[in-house]
């Protein structure tokens, strides 16, 4: 099943290629090269990029380029998406809900296992006024699941079985789902999850793009122009192999630019560098190439021309926010239980293992450790005690005790409820 490109992001001039953050100057045709040291899991942006690693979520200004703000991760994720004031991040069995602003946890939810991927990154787009609701996608053998959750309560609203799906997408014009599948039908859904219409192609279909038309249909023989109520309009003989992104074709021999509204090529370029990835561009009018040696170049679509782009290699600027508010401090949540028993088994573990951790029963009983007024001395904790949990920011809780305890050779101390360093 296929959602879309993977490890890729175009916002404004910066995108993605494995684990390397590229910047073009379109002017200069230079490109700013930035390595994150690390595997990335997934990526989703608005105005900030956020990226996943195993161990940690990064909210990422692409712009300077540099690090705005992190935390940690408990467990591995497998997905991310967005929605309004929203992170979500999913794994095989738990989605949890963290603040935009700050990467602060609000909460969790779960799931049956699976591979569920986000129909779409940015969910806000795909629910009604006021709702906050999830669609998912998992395949288990010859049939895709589509679920659909409540965020706010945690339910499951609806949930819909069809042939598996080669490729799904959400289509903002009609605001409809449509899902190619394996017996190479197109199906469009409403958000209700009630089936519209299904066309059979009647050819071995390998994915799609919507046109306001009706649907570009890509395959094994060349891409076909079909109507909204199954018509081939036109047809496009290609070779076998190739790449697209929008209305740029790629093939081994040459890269091409189609008239959407016919699927005529209107402009023709041989591929004589050899690329052989088409990226989503820094712009409208621009898109990125890839050889074999992940050269970039940039590819003008009008006038259709390609000019290498030459890397320089920068680092990534580590700075992490910090917010001041009198009422509130940084937690390391590191258990919630239902059972007191249970709670305070680990908090009495914890506590003989030298993090002095306390207990809020607010609602659920929840280990902590905390509060920091700076996310960035809790980070700094946290990675040299080897502690794993989730960051809240929340009203400060009330302790009286004073405590003191090390870290290696350092000091701390908690006076008021406030851990510092002394």
């Amino acid at each position: 099943m296929h959602l879309g490109p993977i490890l890729l992001l175009s916002l404004g001039s910066a995108f993605f290629i494995d684990s390397m953050l590229y910047m073009p100057d379109i002017d200069s045709s230079l490109v700013a090269a930035i390595s994150f040291h690390t595997p990335i899991v997934d990526y989703v942006a608005d105005d900030f990029l956020y990226l996943a690693t195993d161990d940690y979520l990064y909210k990422i200004d692409p712009v300077r380029p540099r690090i705005v703000d992190r935390t940690p991760l408990p467990l591995r994720f497998n997905y991310l998406a967005i929605q309004e004031k929203d992170i979500i991040l999913v794994s095989s069995d738990e989605i949890i809900i963290l603040d935009r602003e700050n990467l602060g946890f609000k909460s969790g939810i779960g799931i049956e296992t699976g591979d569920h991927q986000p129909i779409i990154k940015d969910q806000s787009i795909i629910a009604h006024s006021g709702e906050r609701y999830l669609y998912l996608l998992n395949d288990a053998g010859t049939k895709s699941t589509v679920r659909i959750l409540d965020l706010q309560s945690g339910k499951l609203v609806k949930k819909a079985t069809m042939e598996r799906m080669r490729y799904f997408v959400y289509d903002r014009d009609t605001k409809t789902l449509v899902g190619l599948d394996t017996k190479n039908n197109l199906s469009i859904f409403d958000l209700t999850l009630k089936k519209k219409r299904r066309i059979n192609l009647g050819f071995e279909a390998q994915t799609f793009a919507v046109r306001p038309e009706g649907f570009s249909i890509y395959s094994d023989q060349g891409i076909f122009l079909v109507s909204k109520t199954g018509k081939i309009i036109d047809f496009q003989p290609i070779p076998a192999q190739f790449d697209h992104s929008g209305s740029v074709v790629l093939t081994t021999n040459a890269i091409a630019r189609l008239d959407t509204t016919t699927c005529r090529i209107n402009a023709w370029l041989d591929n004589n560098l050899g690329i052989s990835r088409l990226l989503h561009g820094a712009g409208s009018a621009h898109e990125i190439g890839t050889d074999p040696q992940n050269n970039l170049y940039l590819l003008q679509t009008d006038p259709l021309g390609m000019v290498p782009l030459k890397k320089h290699y920068r680092q990534l600027e580590q700075a992490v926010a910090s917010l001041t508010k009198a009422d509130s401090l940084w937690y390391l949540q590191i258990g919630a239980f239902s059972s007191r028993v249970n709670a305070f088994r680990m908090y009495d573990e914890m506590r003989a293992n030298g993090v002095p951790v306390i207990i809020d029963s607010t609602n659920l009983y929840r280990i902590k450790f905390g509060g920091f007024n700076d996310k960035p001395i809790a980070l700094d904790l946290i990675d040299k005690m080897l502690l794993e949990g989730w960051l809240v920011y929340e009203r400060k809780l009330s302790v009286a005790k004073t405590e003191v305890f090390y870290v290696n050779s350092e000091r701390f101390s908690i006076v008021d409820g406030v851990v510092r360093k002394e």
